[in-house]
Protein backbone atom coordinates (compact mmCIF):
# COMPACT_ATOMS: atom_id res chain seq x y z
CA UNK A 1 0.00 0.00 0.00
CA UNK A 2 2.75 2.17 0.93
CA UNK A 3 4.15 1.70 -2.53
CA UNK A 4 1.17 2.54 -4.08
CA UNK A 5 0.67 5.69 -2.37
CA UNK A 6 4.13 6.83 -3.15
CA UNK A 7 3.73 6.15 -6.62
CA UNK A 8 0.81 8.10 -6.73
CA UNK A 9 2.41 10.70 -5.22
CA UNK A 10 5.14 10.63 -7.48
CA UNK A 11 2.39 10.77 -10.79
CA UNK A 12 0.75 13.47 -9.29
CA UNK A 13 3.96 15.97 -9.06
CA UNK A 14 5.41 14.81 -12.52
CA UNK A 15 1.97 16.02 -13.56
CA UNK A 16 2.12 19.27 -11.98
CA UNK A 17 5.60 19.63 -13.12
CA UNK A 18 3.89 19.39 -16.61
CA UNK A 19 1.44 22.13 -16.16
CA UNK A 20 2.68 24.53 -13.23
CA UNK A 21 5.93 26.44 -14.53
CA UNK A 22 6.19 28.99 -11.65
CA UNK A 23 6.68 26.38 -8.83
CA UNK A 24 10.31 25.92 -8.37
CA UNK A 25 9.90 23.15 -5.81
CA UNK A 26 7.91 21.07 -8.43
CA UNK A 27 10.67 21.84 -10.39
CA UNK A 28 13.23 20.88 -7.90
CA UNK A 29 11.55 17.39 -6.78
CA UNK A 30 11.26 16.32 -10.48
CA UNK A 31 15.13 16.77 -10.78
CA UNK A 32 15.92 14.91 -7.72
CA UNK A 33 13.38 12.51 -7.59
CA UNK A 34 12.96 11.36 -11.16
CA UNK A 35 16.18 12.11 -12.50
CA UNK A 36 18.23 11.48 -9.67
CA UNK A 37 19.85 14.81 -9.53
CA UNK A 38 21.07 16.74 -6.98
CA UNK A 39 23.43 20.12 -6.49
CA UNK A 40 26.29 17.33 -5.69
CA UNK A 41 25.46 16.18 -9.37
CA UNK A 42 28.19 17.92 -11.71
CA UNK A 43 29.22 17.32 -14.88
CA UNK A 44 32.27 14.80 -15.54
CA UNK A 45 35.15 17.27 -15.05
CA UNK A 46 33.65 19.79 -13.13
CA UNK A 47 35.61 23.12 -12.47
CA UNK A 48 33.11 25.95 -11.77
CA UNK A 49 29.70 27.86 -12.28
CA UNK A 50 29.40 30.47 -14.30
CA UNK A 51 27.33 32.70 -16.27
CA UNK A 52 26.32 35.30 -18.44
CA UNK A 53 23.52 37.38 -19.97
CA UNK A 54 21.86 34.49 -21.83
CA UNK A 55 23.27 31.10 -19.44
CA UNK A 56 23.83 29.54 -16.65
CA UNK A 57 26.52 27.13 -17.09
CA UNK A 58 29.15 24.81 -15.81
CA UNK A 59 32.83 25.27 -16.82
CA UNK A 60 34.67 21.84 -17.26
CA UNK A 61 37.73 20.22 -18.14
CA UNK A 62 36.37 19.34 -21.46
CA UNK A 63 34.18 22.17 -22.37
CA UNK A 64 30.63 24.03 -21.18
CA UNK A 65 28.01 22.44 -20.25
CA UNK A 66 24.79 25.00 -20.65
CA UNK A 67 22.79 24.58 -16.98
CA UNK A 68 20.13 27.14 -17.88
CA UNK A 69 18.42 29.65 -20.21
CA UNK A 70 18.00 33.24 -18.49
CA UNK A 71 16.90 35.15 -21.72
CA UNK A 72 13.63 36.38 -22.91
CA UNK A 73 13.96 35.91 -26.62
CA UNK A 74 11.75 33.64 -29.03
CA UNK A 75 15.09 32.77 -31.11
CA UNK A 76 17.71 31.46 -28.90
CA UNK A 77 21.66 30.74 -30.77
CA UNK A 78 23.72 29.09 -28.08
CA UNK A 79 27.61 29.80 -29.26
CA UNK A 80 29.92 27.36 -30.06
CA UNK A 81 32.54 28.72 -27.60
CA UNK A 82 31.79 30.49 -23.79
CA UNK A 83 35.09 31.56 -22.04
CA UNK A 84 37.28 30.38 -24.75
CA UNK A 85 35.98 26.81 -24.22
CA UNK A 86 33.63 24.94 -26.51
CA UNK A 87 30.06 23.69 -25.47
CA UNK A 88 29.70 20.43 -25.42
CA UNK A 89 26.68 19.76 -23.73
CA UNK A 90 23.00 20.78 -22.66
CA UNK A 91 22.31 19.50 -19.22
CA UNK A 92 19.48 17.85 -17.82
CA UNK A 93 16.70 20.88 -17.55
CA UNK A 94 18.39 23.10 -18.96
CA UNK A 95 15.67 24.68 -20.67
CA UNK A 96 12.82 22.61 -18.70
CA UNK A 97 9.77 24.10 -19.12
CA UNK A 98 10.31 27.01 -21.46
CA UNK A 99 7.11 29.53 -22.35
CA UNK A 100 9.44 31.22 -24.92
CA UNK A 101 11.67 29.98 -26.80
CA UNK A 102 10.46 29.21 -30.58
CA UNK A 103 14.05 28.42 -32.42
CA UNK A 104 17.05 27.46 -31.22
CA UNK A 105 20.67 27.01 -32.93
CA UNK A 106 22.91 24.50 -31.32
CA UNK A 107 26.50 24.73 -31.98
CA UNK A 108 28.78 22.67 -34.13
CA UNK A 109 30.68 21.64 -30.97
CA UNK A 110 28.03 19.96 -29.12
CA UNK A 111 27.85 16.27 -28.46
CA UNK A 112 25.26 15.91 -25.59
CA UNK A 113 21.83 16.75 -25.07
CA UNK A 114 20.76 15.22 -21.44
CA UNK A 115 17.98 13.79 -19.82
CA UNK A 116 14.88 16.34 -20.28
CA UNK A 117 17.20 19.38 -21.54
CA UNK A 118 14.53 20.64 -23.30
CA UNK A 119 11.19 18.86 -21.54
CA UNK A 120 8.33 20.59 -21.98
CA UNK A 121 9.48 23.64 -23.72
CA UNK A 122 6.09 23.98 -25.05
CA UNK A 123 6.51 26.88 -27.35
CA UNK A 124 9.55 25.05 -29.08
CA UNK A 125 8.84 24.58 -33.05
CA UNK A 126 11.77 23.39 -34.87
CA UNK A 127 15.18 21.99 -33.70
CA UNK A 128 18.34 21.36 -35.95
CA UNK A 129 20.72 19.14 -33.78
CA UNK A 130 23.97 18.45 -35.34
CA UNK A 131 25.78 16.18 -36.34
CA UNK A 132 28.45 15.87 -33.63
CA UNK A 133 25.90 15.29 -31.23
CA UNK A 134 26.28 11.55 -30.07
CA UNK A 135 23.65 11.04 -27.30
CA UNK A 136 20.19 12.38 -26.31
CA UNK A 137 19.07 11.56 -22.76
CA UNK A 138 15.71 9.83 -22.33
CA UNK A 139 12.44 12.60 -21.79
CA UNK A 140 14.65 15.03 -23.92
CA UNK A 141 11.99 16.71 -25.98
CA UNK A 142 8.87 14.97 -24.77
CA UNK A 143 5.99 17.38 -23.86
CA UNK A 144 7.72 19.97 -26.59
CA UNK A 145 3.73 20.14 -28.30
CA UNK A 146 4.35 22.98 -30.48
CA UNK A 147 7.53 21.28 -32.36
CA UNK A 148 7.05 20.14 -35.53
CA UNK A 149 9.95 19.29 -37.14
CA UNK A 150 13.34 17.92 -35.45
CA UNK A 151 16.34 16.83 -37.11
CA UNK A 152 18.00 14.35 -35.77
CA UNK A 153 22.46 13.73 -35.98
CA UNK A 154 23.46 11.13 -38.52
CA UNK A 155 25.67 9.46 -35.81
CA UNK A 156 23.27 9.07 -33.34
CA UNK A 157 22.81 5.51 -32.42
CA UNK A 158 19.75 5.40 -29.87
CA UNK A 159 16.41 6.98 -29.47
CA UNK A 160 15.80 7.01 -26.06
CA UNK A 161 12.84 6.10 -23.76
CA UNK A 162 10.41 8.82 -24.17
CA UNK A 163 12.31 11.03 -26.32
CA UNK A 164 9.64 13.18 -27.79
CA UNK A 165 6.61 11.66 -26.13
CA UNK A 166 3.90 13.94 -26.38
CA UNK A 167 5.28 16.17 -29.02
CA UNK A 168 2.12 16.52 -30.44
CA UNK A 169 2.74 18.37 -33.48
CA UNK A 170 5.24 16.83 -34.95
CA UNK A 171 4.47 15.70 -38.39
CA UNK A 172 7.69 13.81 -39.72
CA UNK A 173 10.71 12.08 -38.42
CA UNK A 174 13.54 10.90 -40.13
CA UNK A 175 15.40 7.59 -38.00
CA UNK A 176 19.28 8.11 -39.01
CA UNK A 177 20.89 5.19 -40.21
CA UNK A 178 23.00 4.35 -37.40
CA UNK A 179 20.33 3.83 -34.87
CA UNK A 180 19.89 0.20 -33.18
CA UNK A 181 16.89 0.82 -30.77
CA UNK A 182 13.96 2.78 -30.43
CA UNK A 183 13.28 3.14 -26.90
CA UNK A 184 9.85 3.18 -24.61
CA UNK A 185 7.58 5.69 -25.75
CA UNK A 186 9.85 7.31 -27.82
CA UNK A 187 7.01 8.75 -29.60
CA UNK A 188 3.96 8.30 -28.26
CA UNK A 189 1.20 10.29 -28.44
CA UNK A 190 2.71 11.95 -31.35
CA UNK A 191 -0.75 12.61 -32.61
CA UNK A 192 0.34 14.27 -35.81
CA UNK A 193 2.82 11.92 -37.17
CA UNK A 194 1.57 9.97 -40.49
CA UNK A 195 4.61 7.95 -41.72
CA UNK A 196 7.62 6.64 -39.98
CA UNK A 197 9.93 3.99 -42.03
CA UNK A 198 12.27 2.53 -39.57
CA UNK A 199 15.88 1.73 -41.39
CA UNK A 200 17.73 -1.53 -41.18
CA UNK A 201 19.98 -0.61 -38.35
CA UNK A 202 17.12 -0.76 -35.50
CA UNK A 203 17.22 -3.93 -33.73
CA UNK A 204 14.89 -3.52 -30.95
CA UNK A 205 11.25 -0.85 -30.57
CA UNK A 206 10.49 -0.47 -27.22
CA UNK A 207 7.14 -0.98 -25.41
CA UNK A 208 4.26 1.45 -26.58
CA UNK A 209 6.93 2.95 -28.55
CA UNK A 210 4.42 4.44 -31.09
CA UNK A 211 1.19 4.13 -28.71
CA UNK A 212 -2.05 6.74 -29.56
CA UNK A 213 -0.39 8.12 -32.70
CA UNK A 214 -4.10 8.42 -33.90
CA UNK A 215 -2.69 10.16 -37.33
CA UNK A 216 -0.13 7.20 -38.42
CA UNK A 217 -0.81 5.66 -41.30
CA UNK A 218 2.45 3.63 -42.17
CA UNK A 219 5.08 2.49 -40.46
CA UNK A 220 7.71 0.73 -42.50
CA UNK A 221 9.90 -2.18 -40.42
CA UNK A 222 12.94 -4.32 -41.84
CA UNK A 223 13.63 -7.69 -41.48
CA UNK A 224 16.16 -6.84 -39.32
CA UNK A 225 14.04 -5.22 -36.29
CA UNK A 226 13.33 -8.44 -34.38
CA UNK A 227 12.79 -7.23 -30.71
CA UNK A 228 9.42 -6.19 -30.07
CA UNK A 229 8.08 -4.28 -26.70
CA UNK A 230 4.97 -5.06 -25.83
CA UNK A 231 1.64 -3.15 -27.57
CA UNK A 232 3.96 -0.60 -29.65
CA UNK A 233 1.50 0.31 -31.76
CA UNK A 234 -1.57 0.62 -29.05
CA UNK A 235 -4.04 3.14 -29.73
CA UNK A 236 -3.13 3.63 -33.69
CA UNK A 237 -6.47 3.53 -35.32
CA UNK A 238 -5.04 4.38 -38.80
CA UNK A 239 -2.75 1.97 -39.07
CA UNK A 240 -1.01 -0.41 -41.32
CA UNK A 241 2.37 -1.99 -40.44
CA UNK A 242 4.43 -2.38 -44.03
CA UNK A 243 6.27 -5.49 -43.67
CA UNK A 244 8.85 -7.72 -45.78
CA UNK A 245 7.07 -10.86 -46.04
CA UNK A 246 4.01 -12.59 -44.32
CA UNK A 247 6.75 -14.42 -42.01
CA UNK A 248 9.02 -11.31 -41.53
CA UNK A 249 9.43 -10.93 -37.21
CA UNK A 250 7.45 -7.63 -37.20
CA UNK A 251 4.63 -9.88 -39.42
CA UNK A 252 4.76 -12.59 -37.09
CA UNK A 253 4.64 -9.76 -34.11
CA UNK A 254 1.53 -8.15 -35.59
CA UNK A 255 -0.32 -11.26 -36.11
CA UNK A 256 0.24 -12.08 -31.95
CA UNK A 257 -3.36 -12.64 -30.66
CA UNK A 258 -2.66 -9.59 -28.09
CA UNK A 259 -1.41 -7.23 -31.04
CA UNK A 260 -3.39 -8.59 -34.13
CA UNK A 261 -1.99 -4.88 -36.03
CA UNK A 262 -2.80 -4.81 -39.87
CA UNK A 263 -0.08 -5.25 -41.88
CA UNK A 264 0.84 -4.93 -45.83
CA UNK A 265 3.94 -6.09 -47.70
CA UNK A 266 3.05 -3.63 -50.19
CA UNK A 267 5.06 -0.62 -49.64
CA UNK A 268 2.89 2.73 -49.50
CA UNK A 269 3.99 5.43 -52.10
CA UNK A 270 6.12 8.22 -51.22
CA UNK A 271 3.55 10.42 -51.17
CA UNK A 272 0.35 9.09 -50.38
CA UNK A 273 -2.71 9.84 -52.40
CA UNK A 274 -6.26 8.88 -51.44
CA UNK A 275 -6.56 6.73 -54.11
CA UNK A 276 -2.80 5.15 -53.43
CA UNK A 277 -3.70 4.85 -49.91
CA UNK A 278 -7.26 3.04 -50.84
CA UNK A 279 -5.24 0.77 -53.14
CA UNK A 280 -3.05 -0.31 -50.67
CA UNK A 281 -5.86 -0.97 -47.89
CA UNK A 282 -7.08 -3.29 -50.38
CA UNK A 283 -4.30 -5.60 -49.91
CA UNK A 284 -3.80 -5.39 -46.16
CA UNK A 285 -3.36 -8.46 -44.32
CA UNK A 286 -5.21 -9.15 -40.88
CA UNK A 287 -4.94 -12.20 -38.88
Amino acid sequence: MRKIKSLLFVCILVLLAANLSSCDWVKEYFKENILGLTEDVKPEGYIESKENDLFKYDVCRDGIVITEYKGEDTTVIIPEYIDGRPVISIWSLAFYNNNIIEYVTLPRTLQRIEASGFYYSNKLKEIVIPDSVTYIGDRAFAWCTAMTSVTLPSGLTEIPNYAFNECSSLTKIIIPPKVTSIGVRAFSWCTSLTRVEIPDSVRSIGENAFMNCSSLEYVIVPDSTTEFGQTIFKNCPQLTVVVTSEYSPCALYCKQDENNYPYTTVRPPEETSEDAASDVSAVTSKK
